[in-house]
């Protein structure tokens, strides 16, 4: 089996586009990667936002199909790349591996159905607070040691599934209720338990 290719990519670079075939697996030595899918209309959703440690994509490679996303980096990202005849060797001679990519297509599959609902019957001011929340947490851990993300505006609104505008509003009156704070495109939550409580609302 040949070793693992290292990829260096600067912010804004894109992995791979929705439609292309998947050439093998890459997974996320450092950095962030937004993994999207585009609408009828044009516009952007973010399906999710993959950090260390995180193999993008892989249900495309176990289905034998097209990308059906699109995946770009947040940030300066090592990625690491395997061969889908490489890949395919690790995964059907390890059971172990093949065990662990199960849980996690069964857990994309619990979050792909908690999002549907959500929006459904959750209003966009309760499903943000939960992608603040969720996202602070995937970004640093959930020991309290940080309590801030940096995401731009645009990109926050395609992770929520609403409009930049729509998030503006909404991060000013959760600034209004010292709730949060922003500089740029940095958010710190100043008060979890009511940015929790908002969440909660409409559960």
């Amino acid at each position: 089996m040949k070793k693992a290719m290292v990829y260096f990519l600067r912010k804004g670079q894109s992995i791979y586009q929705e439609g292309s075939t998947p050439l093998g697996a890459y997974f996320v030595e450092k950095g962030k990667v937004k993994i999207s899918k585009t609408g009828s209309l044009g516009k952007e959703k973010i399906v999710k936002i993959a950090i260390h440690p995180e193999l993008l994509s892989f249900s495309d490679l176990f289905s034998h199909r097209k990308y059906t996303t699109s995946a770009e980096t947040l940030e300066e990202t090592y990625l690491l790349f395997l061969s889908k005849e490489d890949f395919w060797k690790v995964v059907n001679n390890n059971q172990e591996i093949f065990s662990y990519l199960l849980c996690r297509l069964a857990e994309d599959i619990n979050r792909i159905e908690e999002t549907v609902t959500d929006l459904a019957y959750k209003p966009v001011r309760g499903r943000l607070a939960d992608a603040i929340l969720s996202l602070v947490d995937s970004f640093n851990g959930t020991d309290g040691s940080s309590h801030s993300i940096c995401l731009t505006r645009t990109d926050l609104a395609g992770y929520v599934g609403t409009v930049k505008e729509t998030v503006n509003r909404l991060l000013s009156e959760l600034k209004e209720e010292k709730i949060i704070s922003t500089l740029g495109s940095r958010i710190d939550i100043h008060d979890r338990e009511k940015l929790n409580k908002i969440s909660k609302l409409y559960n």
